[in-house]
């Protein structure tokens, strides 16, 4: 692994298929994904499991190119801006997430543990292992209230800008209160 972490959970193992030149299904690769941190200093790892630069996805590229290319290596960043993000989230007990918004719609699940979403209005949703949250560009912050690590996996895609009253909502980072 490129880096350790305090997550009692086991790395992400990523299984990406494709296929041959003559057109048959194979594994190209299979491994665990190494964890990142987007503040060095943090304990909470986060795996990217895969990235699409665009959408529809390219998924021929072994063929078309002659190689299979890993993009979730070349996009750090929390969402790129087109295509779509795939990644697992653990967050250590206690912590707390910038307040952000991206211009995408967000699929998540909580595999582990609890969380609570905070939108800037104020309200606060617990979710609980299983619970599902569709995030629709709203400014938001994910605190894990509980003294157990939580697990959460996470679709991002590309989305329109949402527009209010003829103000543009764009992507925002904030310091959590």
């Amino acid at each position: 692994m490129a880096a350790s972490h305090s997550s009692p959970f086991p790395p992400v193992r990523r299984v990406i298929t494709g296929h041959t030149s003559d057109g048959k299904s194979t594994v190209l690769a299979d491994a665990p994904q190494p964890p990142r941190f987007f503040v060095p200093s943090e304990k909470s790892p986060m795996y990217d499991i895969h990235h699409a630069s665009e959408a529809p996805a390219v998924i021929d590229n072994e063929i078309t190119q002659g190689k299979w290319a890993d993009e979730s290596l070349s996009h750090p960043e929390l969402f790129s801006g087109s295509g779509s993000n795939w990644r697992c989230w653990d967050m250590a007990p206690g912590q707390v997430t910038v307040v952000h918004r991206t211009v995408t719609i967000d699929y998540g699940l909580v595999f582990r543990g609890s969380i609570v979403l905070e939108l800037d209005d104020g309200q606060k949703v617990t979710l609980h292992e299983g619970d599902s949250v569709v995030q629709r560009g709203t400014m938001h912050t994910w605190r894990n209230e509980s003294t157990e690590w939580t697990r959460m996996y996470f679709v991002m895609m590309n989305a329109k800008p949402i527009e209010i009253e003829g103000k543009t909502l764009g992507a925002e980072i904030h310091e959590a209160k």
